[in-house]
């Protein structure tokens, strides 16, 4: 073989060794830009996920907090004292000072609360606890006029002829709801007021009787005002476990905000938002490094991108199971809230045909003072002892539920005789009187609970929650620190425990 034979060979041999290591190169980079699409494609997917995922429980939290001002505001709105108070215009000093500086504003925090006709005609304003003038109020009216005139003719849609006047309609009731309806006559927003986000409730002031006479026809709107707080905020971030919680205008182009409108509120121009726990940039930082080596080693390439979209799946499976528990519990306690006692006794009512039950109302006896004279860190300890003592007490017979404050209830299922409900229900008081170390002193508060069973003091779930809350009010006048059994009570009792809880 001559020496250019051979040269030919090797040149040959160099070319074709060139062009399997330029292949092998072109498959490992078309192997690691597959993966890395992949990823890219996965990452955007979990984002997208996680975002859809707190936008939804912002929103739910928000209508909730609605919901809750609502329930307050109709203390007040719907009330026979508050109509007859209004028989002769504006309410009078007395009422102003006791309902609205001690009770609306000085209790439940209400900002503004605004008497007014639809026509603006007669207006009575109170900001925070303090009567201002009339155009003072008129200028706040200015800013939820939409509201007013809805709540006008959600008021007039509602009114239906009867004997000497008009009926105003009930609202739709909901067994699976724990608070009752209310007529569907109170208009909510959002907006800003004061520079503050705050939730606005227009209603019509209607007596408890829904019956308005002929002469009484013209409404008296009550507007109030409850202020969206840092601490509101606070607390929804924690139990909703988002970063940033707040509200910005509807056209912010921010890069990493998440927004969603809450409230159910056109004209608001502002929206909820949040920086939302994107696992991308975490997963991103982890795996650029990784996606290097894809390049020389293709088969630990594959068993990398295995184990990391395994890690992804937990992460998203965690952060779901996480936001899962988040929606249904008590973030101080760790006790269900509302929506899991809601979703609980839902499901235990509808049991085969429903099955018996027993409710324990409960309230916490002098804890606004604990409150008051040692702080807030020493209210949530009292809290999270009591808590852990009910949850303790209740065992496998049942759930314990924190609705928030310091109101809790208890559900059991199963039959229950009167004197072992009675027994369980007196062994919780004692846990809530029981003293409770903190930073050095012994805090001391009471407790009164009230008891009602299915099918023997309600046909529904919510028929059981009112006799409760009526043997909690009647234990609560008897002197407090002690329990009492709705089948116990005569029907003065009830009647006296119902007036008390809506005055």
């Amino acid at each position: 073989m001559t020496g250019k034979t051979r040269d030919g060979h090797a040149i040959r041999r160099r070319g074709f060794g060139r062009t399997i290591r330029a292949a092998a190169v072109l498959i490992v980079l078309l192997f690691g830009a597959a993966n890395y699409l992949v990823l890219d494609h996965a990452i955007k997917q979990a984002d997208s996920f996680v975002v859809e995922t707190e936008r939804t429980l912002v929103r739910n939290d928000f209508s909730h907090q609605i919901d809750q001002v609502v329930q307050y505001q109709s203390q007040l709105s719907f009330w026979d004292k508050s109509f007859k108070e209004l028989a002769g215009g504006m309410p009078g000093d007395i009422f102003v000072r006791d309902q609205l500086r001690d009770w609306m504003w000085a209790d439940f925090g209400f900002s503004w609360m605004i008497f007014t006709t639809p026509d603006h005609e007669q207006v009575l304003g109170v900001h925070r606890g303090a009567k201002v003038s009339e155009r003072t109020a008129r200028e706040t009216l200015r800013w939820v006029s939409d509201l007013t005139r809805k709540a006008e003719v959600a008021y007039r849609a509602a009114l239906a002829p009867t004997l000497g006047g008009w009926e105003v309609k009930s609202g739709r009731e909901d067994p699976d709801l724990l608070t009752p309806a209310l007529p569907a006559i109170h208009v909510s927003g959002i907006r800003l007021i004061d520079r503050v986000m705050s939730v606005v409730v227009v209603q019509a002031v209607i007596p408890r009787t829904r019956y308005i006479p002929a002469d009484r026809l013209r409404p008296t709107l009550l507007v109030t005002v409850k202020p969206i707080s840092q601490k509101m905020l606070a607390d929804a971030q924690e139990r909703l476990g988002v970063k940033g919680l707040g509200f910005s205008p509807i056209v912010t182009d921010a890069p990493g905000l998440a927004m969603t409108p809450v409230g159910e509120d056109a004209y608001n121009p502002m929206v909820a938002s949040w920086r939302p726990n994107m696992p991308g940039s975490f997963v991103w930082k982890s795996a650029l490094p990784q996606i290097g080596m894809f390049v020389l080693v293709f088969a630990g390439v594959m068993l990398f991108g295995t184990l990391r979209f395994s890690a992804l799946v937990k992460a998203l499976q965690h952060s779901e199971a996480r936001n899962a528990f988040l929606a249904r519990h008590d973030s101080l306690t760790g006790l269900r809230n509302r929506s899991g006692f809601d979703e609980k006794a839902a499901e235990i009512a509808g049991r085969d045909g429903g099955t018996p039950f027993a409710i324990i109302a409960l309230d916490l006896d002098r804890f606004k003072a604990v409150n008051d004279r040692h702080g807030h860190a020493a209210g949530d300890a009292v809290l999270q002892a009591v808590a852990r003592r009910f949850a303790e007490r209740i065992g496998a017979h049942g759930c314990a539920a924190r609705f928030g404050g310091d109101e809790f209830c208890m559900l059991l299922a199963g039959e229950y005789s009167r004197e072992s409900l009675v027994g369980l229900a007196e062994g919780l008081v004692r846990d809530a009187q029981l003293p409770i170390a903190h930073d050095g002193q012994l805090l001391l508060i009471g407790g009164s609970a009230g008891i009602a069973q299915f099918p023997d003091h309600g046909r529904s779930l919510h028929d059981v929650m009112v006799m409760a809350d009526a043997a909690l009010y009647a234990a609560k006048n008897a002197g407090r620190n002690r329990a009492a059994h709705a089948g116990d009570l005569c029907m003065e009792e009830i009647i006296e425990a119902r007036a008390s809880r809506a005055a």
